[in-house]
């Protein structure tokens, strides 16, 4: 079966997950290229020679979210590198950084701009919200997060 395309909405909410911030946004014809490119790994991507069930979602021209559902065929480890390959190879052709996972994205509330800060600072931050990079299923993921009680900022 060739799974085409971008399918994030077929792919089951406990599938893997993986999510890159870049370091600052992309541009309405980078998006262009980023979502062919994308597309491609998610058709192309395979497992031991076996294609891999995958989407992808991109949030804010700041963040990429990459699914694969494993219930038929798991991402292997050399599956995983030749998609970082890809990535890195999408990053270095926009010269946009998505490896770099010291800084964040906050705001204050929905009507204002995303501030790229360092990490360290975001944990000090007690409102706003943030856009989150982090989550173990796909189902699970939430892009853009209140900062009070997550793992930026956890209720104390």
């Amino acid at each position: 079966m060739i799974f085409k395309g971008n399918n994030w909405d077929d792919i089951p909410s406990e599938s893997r997950f993986w999510c890159f911030s870049a370091q600052r946004p992309w541009t309405k014809d980078e998006k262009k290229y980023l979502d062919s490119a994308l597309s491609e790994l998610c058709t192309n991507w395979k497992a031991h020679g076996h294609p891999i069930k995958a989407g992808f979602k991109t949030v804010e021209s700041r963040l990429i979210g990459l699914c694969v559902d494993e219930s038929s065929k798991e991402a292997s480890g050399c599956s995983i590198d030749s998609r970082i390959h890809f990535l890195n190879n999408i990053s270095v052709r926009l010269g946009i950084n998505l490896f770099n996972r010291m800084h964040i994205y906050v705001r204050d509330d929905g009507t204002t701009e995303w501030l790229n800060v360092p990490l360290k600072e975001a944990k000090k931050m007690k409102s706003g919200e943030f856009l989150n990079s982090i989550a173990p299923f796909k189902g699970d993921w939430k892009p853009i997060s209140k900062i009070e009680g997550s793992w930026i900022s956890p209720s104390k």
